[in-house]
């Protein structure tokens, strides 16, 4: 089983990427997956999409990064499609068709970080769990890779393979050292400024150009999430506020003190270009664990599944066969 979920190719080349998405992923999507909602924590209204799929042998959750909204993710789905797995993906609270947290829907905000890992804990446990009781998988970026591993920190036996695609452990914080942005950010929060643009920035990445963009060499992936924030303008997110910035600090000095609970296989997929966080940190965490497989992804930026062709084939590769050996070892558990 191992062998074939890796060795199995049905991802879209680039150069055809434009024409297949309306072509091939969009009916795919809409043909099998449905939207629902539950509420999270505080009230607030998220929305998930979920495929299932007869006699499945196992669960996938797809949880995105900051700014990143469900569709982002239809080529991924498409491209695993052949998987006899039961897939959801879900939009953070603030983010994509989720509840909105401040009047400017904008803005990047939470209140606390904890919050996205409330949520996702409702999520498995009042959705995901009251369907499928198999082998559950997180694929997870950027900052849900952190929202993740802390869900999966706090519920092991929820988690029984954990994959993080350039996790948010560090944060990159351009020319000041990581003390004096910790410093400025605290200082604003105590001023009263936890809503307000991060050092007055206000932008999306909705219009932005490919050459200014900092997450992908891919030309065709980065046009096709800017048209479907086009199409979907709900989907579009801003800047963070300084209190994002100051609860994704208290998220990331938690796990970093506290994750000898992630005791299930970890796929870590790094980003040698990374410029949105921090690969040390990454690093560190994944040598503490007693299952962490580390691989570096030469060539990629941050976005390693919105990347190259021969980037994305890799990381596709790695994610089909990680699957595949947590589907087999749950099946050899589960018969022994």
């Amino acid at each position: 089983m191992v062998l074939s979920w890796s060795q199995a190719v049905f991802a879209v080349p680039e150069s055809d990427l434009a024409v297949a998405f309306d072509a091939q992923v969009r009916p795919f999507i809409q043909r099998h997956f449905i939207t629902g909602s539950f509420t999270g924590t505080g009230g607030l209204t998220l929305r998930y999409r979920e495929r299932e799929v007869e006699n499945a042998v196992g669960i996938v959750v797809v949880v995105g990064g900051r700014t990143e909204f469900s569709s982002k993710y239809d080529e991924l789905l498409y491209d695993l499609r052949d998987l006899p797995l039961t897939f959801y993906s879900v939009d953070h609270r603030g983010q994509g068709i989720s509840d909105r947290l401040l009047s400017d829907k904008n803005k990047g905000h939470v209140v606390r970080f904890e919050d996205y890992v409330i949520d996702l804990s409702i999520f498995v446990d009042t959705i995901v769990r009251k369907k499928h009781k198999g082998p559950l998988v997180i694929i997870a970026h950027s900052m849900g890779g952190l929202v993740s591993a802390l869900y999966a920190n706090s519920y092991p036996d929820s988690v029984q393979g954990l994959i993080l695609c350039s996790p948010m452990l560090g944060i990159k914080t351009s020319l000041l050292p990581t003390v004096a942005a910790r410093f400025l950010i605290q200082g604003a929060c105590s001023l009263g400024f936890e809503d307000r643009y991060i050092f007055g920035c206000q932008s999306s990445d909705s219009g932005k150009s490919f050459s200014a963009n900092k997450v992908t060499h891919s030309e065709a992936r980065f046009s096709l999430n800017q048209r479907l924030v086009a199409e979907t303008p709900d989907n579009a997110l801003g800047n963070p506020t300084f209190g994002w910035i100051n609860q994704a600090f208290v998220g990331m000095d938690h796990l970093a003190a506290s994750h000898r609970q992630l005791v299930m296989p970890v796929l870590l997929l790094q980003a040698e270009e990374d410029k949105v966080v921090r690969n040390a940190p990454q690093n560190a965490l994944c040598r503490d664990l007693p299952e962490c497989t580390l691989v570096t992804l030469p060539g990629s930026g941050h976005e390693i599944l919105m990347e190259r062709d021969p980037v994305r084939n890799s990381a596709l590769k790695r994610i089909r066969g990680f699957v595949g050996m947590i589907i087999s070892k749950a099946t050899v558990e589960r018969r022994s």
